[in-house]
């Protein structure tokens, strides 16, 4: 059948572990969740994006099953750098990347950064730009309280919960409320401190790397939702007019997409896939490396 099992792994990458799912066979997508979720987000996805293909979808540091945040992890682009070393282990050559928020921050920058291992790119409802003072502040001082309190305060999780989200979702997709609501409780104190807290600094105190994406040549799609307060669908429209890339804005649709509109998200990666060719049918054995043995 298409959707093989491959592998439920965990890659050590920076002295520390990464834990990936891995699905289907031929040419190798990887995929980036958002902050504070996990490689769960894209599970409407992946079923999909596996027949014909290799999906390999990561935990970030400090999300789902990874370990924390490795040491002197300094910017989005050290994180790409470690995406990189995953691809490596799992003797990827070529891949087709797409990231969600901070996934699609550190995948703009692999793709600027070894532009022979990047096939193709997809940002979902992301900005590479610097973030706006007042959310840059705004965010600043949550995660101060993060770090000092050890936890995710009910304040804290009332005001970041809607930005998630679209309008409609708490009353005709509530589990996705409780979902997130359940995955910020479940970060320990360590966890917290040590990695989520750190790495929403990288996310919201980012330089502004619009400029670095006129340096991208993979063929890219810049997708946003039409009603995402945390990355507005004007964000999106800048970065593809900046990289001449298509814009897809999904109606009544918020910050995480691929849960809300699942399938309009699906269809959108499907074809844009099939458009640069990446699929089974098109190259058997794109994205592996001679002699990787499956």
């Amino acid at each position: 059948m298409d959707d093989v099992i491959r592998h439920d792994l965990k890659v050590a990458v920076g002295g520390q572990h990464l834990s990936l799912i891995e699905r289907g066979e031929g040419p190798a997508v990887l995929l980036g969740h958002g902050f504070l979720w996990d490689q769960t987000m894209w599970a409407p996805q992946i079923p999909a994006l596996a027949r014909g293909r290799r999906v390999l979808a990561p935990d970030m540091w400090g999300h789902g099953g990874s370990g924390p945040l490795p040491s002197g992890t300094a910017s989005l682009a050290d994180i790409a750098g470690h995406m990189l070393a995953l691809l490596d282990a799992r003797g990827v050559e070529r891949c087709v990347v797409v990231g969600l928020s901070l996934g699609g921050m550190w995948a703009a920058h692999l793709a600027a950064m070894a532009p022979e291992r990047v096939a193709g790119l997809v940002m979902l409802n992301t900005y590479l730009g610097q973030e706006p003072a007042p959310k840059r502040a705004a965010y600043g001082a949550m995660l101060d309280r993060v770090e000092a309190t050890g936890r995710i305060d009910e304040e804290t999780a009332r005001v970041v919960t809607p930005l998630f989200f679209g309008p409609n979702v708490p009353s005709a997709q509530p589990d996705l409320v409780r979902q997130l609501r359940q995955t910020m409780d479940s970060f320990t104190q360590e966890t917290l401190k040590g990695s989520i807290a750190p790495l929403g600094r990288l996310i919201f105190d980012r330089p502004d790397d619009l400029p670095m994406l006129r340096r991208i040549s993979a063929p890219t799609l810049v997708i946003a939702g039409a009603a995402d307060l945390a990355r507005p669908a004007e964000e999106s429209r800048i970065m593809a007019e900046l990289m001449n890339a298509q814009l897809a804005v999904i109606g009544d649709c918020g910050h995480t997409s691929t849960l809300e509109r699942p399938a309009a998200v699906t269809a959108l990666l499907e074809g844009f896939l099939e458009r640069i060719g990446w699929d089974g049918r098109a190259n058997k054995h794109a994205g592996l490396r001679d002699g990787d043995g499956r």
